[in-house]
């Protein structure tokens, strides 16, 4: 928030030195992001009133003034349409050779025949505003030659303030002049305070009714005749400008004033083009379309909420004014509005229709019901019947539908308390004086009132910060800390967390972090579990409208983004929780989730470039269930889930436990288009499942005294049958052909020789599906790893155990050696 040291010093009763001020702003939280003192560069900014103005070609784009700049001294200046001006007029001039604060260099220069002498500055050029049009105005002739800063307000600070997400109250002027007012020892003085009296003749009223006051809590109205549409007195431009708003008329200037100094927003509304003097403020129906004074235009599907009057919409509540009911230089009669809105509500409506505006960004905060009628309704009444303003008149009464008044929050504190959450002894007259200056009531037990506009105090922590900021930080004695320590420890979880980064890492994967909300698209897909999606009330944006159920489909949208950039090898992987939604709640997981795709290796000279296919992706899941002590996991053909290819797809199980998920992306399902044009594939792993079955830490048993033995065999399968089966058939052969293997007898060894070889690994190398091996079948070369702890196995052992294991494969699944 940009505020002016100037206009903010209008509130306090007394004067102090610009450094307390901005001191001031730091300890009652207010954070200065940037300071700007314009009364320097702005000295050489002179006031010359406009004596004539004579256009300079046909199209009249172009105008020679002669500009008075000192008593009799005239010079001339040409200047464009684009930012008229008027005979009479006073404005900023800076003749030849001047210095804009914006660093540019005045001279003097020829249009369209006529030498030019300086320029009319508008507020952009003097830094006041970036890029604005706007154009200081002067009429007092008394002004002739004066510099800018002599008769500105804009020779004081403007101070780019930071305001806390929970300070709404410190979003106007008189707000953070309370703030000040507290820490430097002052009053707060407010505007000068009229009652509204009613309308002399009331020719109008007004009914209101407000559809559901969960969503607007309070509406204010009142008619106002006789107003005169115009251009708003210099002083009050200044203060719209130095906060970063453009004048537009005075009417609108009024209410863009009354926000900024309330920080409670108001719209007025030309009062003859509403329809059967009635206000509603309900959901915009369906079928109901609303042009905004942007000139964009709302309809019924996200059903936001609006002012309406007996036939339609005409405003978006909080957000924006409509373009049919706006004032311009025609209106006679306005209504004059002011409401307090349902924060959240406000938030959704200007998330969905991406509208943001200076009325929404503090309804969105929260404003303050109670305080709106005598506060910023009352003082906007009071402006638009100055005679400087609009010179208006009731035309009737005040309606004021409030349903049901917000009540002040009570807190009984405790001193002993209180001392001990600050560290310091703070006795009760002392926090009873510190609260008072922000204008909180208390008993004599110290039950504490809270004033309805500070919507942040929630507990009697806030109410301890309120008084050490009252006492000031730095007045409060630094003690160490007492506490006792304990022993730290890293969770199983957490360290099994580590080691997945750790393996993934060194196997060439790169860890992302994705948000947790994803579009409505990828919400299910790739979810192990059904459920239906978990949809956000209010969404960061149009597509983020989902919790994810899958790490899966972030890691695709990173692919999809490297691939555009040109990226040909993708290897993602993220640890993180993912959401599903049971009965009564929604239940969080942690899952490990990766995404592979591209060539195996690099180009060498010692090896040939291959893509990852999905044998290659299932072993690097398998060497990383290995690397958490997980075993007994079988990969079995299932369902799978949306987004992954059926005839490459694995659930992953533990006994009937399913933990996990691998398969072939297919990115056409989804709807987008396959940018990275190599395989990819994804896997998602249940990291509380893997930590509840993993075994035990394994005690290192020495290195083998055997050398182990690895066998290849190759044979021709139904092309429907599934290598889960394949590989259990397998180990159940093998261990058979142990029992009933013939033992060979050895030289060196008197007695029989006891052999127990063990299996230790399978591994299928290679698929093959052609003409050569038939229709219906595909060729698998499988690679058995085996030894004996004791003994080393002769070559006719080894074959006795293949030929076994072959000969039970042909017998339970008709499978045929190559």
């Amino acid at each position: 928030m940009q505020i002016n040291t100037g206009w903010l010093r209008d509130y306090l009763t007394e004067d102090c030195k610009e450094s307390e001020l901005l001191d001031a702003f730091m300890t009652v939280g207010l954070e200065i992001e940037e300071e700007h003192d314009l009364s320097h560069a702005l000295e050489p900014i002179r006031i010359g009133f406009i004596r004539e103005k004579q256009p300079l070609d046909e199209a009249g784009n172009y105008f020679e003034c002669q500009v008075e700049i000192e008593k009799g001294k005239l010079i001339t200046i040409v200047c464009a349409t684009a930012h008229p001006v008027e005979v009479g007029w006073g404005v900023p001039v800076a003749v030849a050779g001047t210095k804009l604060p914006t660093g540019a260099l005045i001279s003097e220069g020829k249009f369209k025949g006529v030498r030019s002498e300086g320029m009319i500055c508008l507020d952009g050029e003097l830094g006041m505003i970036a890029k604005s049009d706007g154009l200081q105005v002067f009429q007092d002739e008394a002004t002739l030659g004066e510099s800018l800063p002599a008769v500105s307000p804009f020779q004081e600070s403007l101070v780019e303030v930071a305001v806390l997400p929970n300070r709404p109250d410190c979003l106007g002027m008189i707000g953070i002049a309370r703030e000040v007012a507290a820490v430097l020892d002052m009053k707060l003085k407010y505007p000068s305070e009229r009652v509204i009296s009613p309308a002399e003749n009331q020719t109008e009223s007004v009914a209101v009714e407000i559809a559901d006051e969960t969503l607007c809590s309070r509406y204010t109205c009142q008619v106002f005749d006789n107003v005169q549409i115009r251009t708003s007195p210099h002083w009050m431009q200044s203060r719209l400008q130095t906060a970063g708003l453009r004048p537009i008329n005075n009417v609108v200037d009024i209410t863009n004033f009354v926000m900024l100094e309330w920080g409670q927003p108001l719209h007025a509304f030309d009062f003859d083009s509403l329809k059967g003097n009635r206000i509603e403020v309900r959901r915009i129906r369906k079928t109901e379309k609303l042009k905004l004074l942007d000139e964009a235009e709302v309809d019924g599907t996200h059903q936001p909420l609006v002012i309406a009057d007996a036939e339609k919409p005409i405003a978006l509540a909080g957000i924006m004014g409509g373009w049919d009911s706006q004032t311009t230089t025609e209106s006679k009669r306005i209504l004059l509005e002011a409401a307090c809105f349902d924060p959240v509500c406000i938030r959704t409506s200007s998330r969905k229709l991406r509208i943001s505006t200076d009325s929404s960004y503090r309804f969105e905060r929260g404003t303050d019901p109670n305080g709106m009628l005598s506060g910023a309704f009352n003082r906007a009444a009071q402006l638009l019947q100055d005679s400087e303003l609009s010179n208006a008149k009731p035309a009737s009464n005040v309606t004021d539908c409030y349903p049901t008044e917000r009540e002040q929050t009570k807190f009984t504190l405790d001193s002993g308390r209180l001392s001990k959450i600050l560290g310091a002894e703070i006795s009760d007259d002392q926090i009873k004086e510190c609260l008072s200056k922000l204008e909180m009531t208390h008993d004599s037990d110290l039950t504490i009132s809270v004033p309805t506009w500070r919507v942040d105090v929630n507990n009697e922590v806030v109410l301890a910060e309120d008084v050490a900021r009252m006492l000031r930080y730095d007045s409060i004695d630094m003690k160490p800390m007492i506490a006792t320590t304990t022993k730290g420890r890293i969770s199983e979880t957490d360290n099994l967390r580590t080691s997945i980064a750790t393996f993934l890492n060194s196997n060439g994967f790169l860890e992302c972090r994705t948000p947790p909300l994803t579009t409505e698209k990828l919400a299910l897909s790739f979810s192990q579990w059904q459920g239906e999606r978990i949809q956000v009330q209010n969404p960061i944006s149009k597509e983020m409208t989902s919790l994810r159920q899958s790490l899966v489909g972030s890691l695709v949208e990173v692919v999809e983004r490297n691939a555009r950039r040109g990226a040909s090898n993708f290897r993602f992987f993220e640890i993180d929780r993912t959401f599903r939604q049971n009965q009564d709640d929604i239940d969080e997981r942690w899952m490990i989730g990766g995404v592979l795709g591209g060539v195996v290796n690099d180009s060498a000279w010692i090896a040939s470039e291959k893509e990852i296919d999905f044998l290659r992706a299932k072993g690097l899941v398998q060497n990383l269930l290995a690397q958490m002590s997980v075993d007994e996991i079988t990969f079995e053909g299932d369902e799978p889930a949306h987004g992954y290819r059926g005839e490459e797809f694995a659930a992953l199980k533990h006994g009937d436990q399913r933990i996990g998920a691998l398969g072939r992306i297919d990115l056409n399902v989804l709807g987008m288009k396959d940018r990275a044009r190599v395989p990819l594939y994804g896997f998602e792993l249940d990291i509380s499942a893997l930590n509840r079955i993993k075994s035990p830490a394994k005690m290192f048993a020495g290195l083998a005294r055997t050398q182990v033995i690895a066998r290849d065999i190759s044979i021709v399968v139904p092309i429907d049958l599934r290598y889960a089966e394949i590989e259990k058939s397998l180990e159940n052969a093998f261990a058979s052909a142990v029992e009933s293997l013939e033992v060979e007898p050895r030289k060196e060894m008197e007695s029989a020789v006891d052999l127990q070889p063990k299996l230790e690994r399978v591994i299928c190398i290679d698929t093959f599906v052609g003409e050569s091996v038939g229709d219906g079948a595909m060729s698998l070369t499988i690679r058995m790893l085996f030894r004996d702890d004791t003994y080393s196995l002769t070559s006719g052992e080894a074959q006795q155990l293949m030929d076994y294991v072959v000969k039970q494969l042909h017998s339970e699944h008709g499978a045929v050696q190559r």
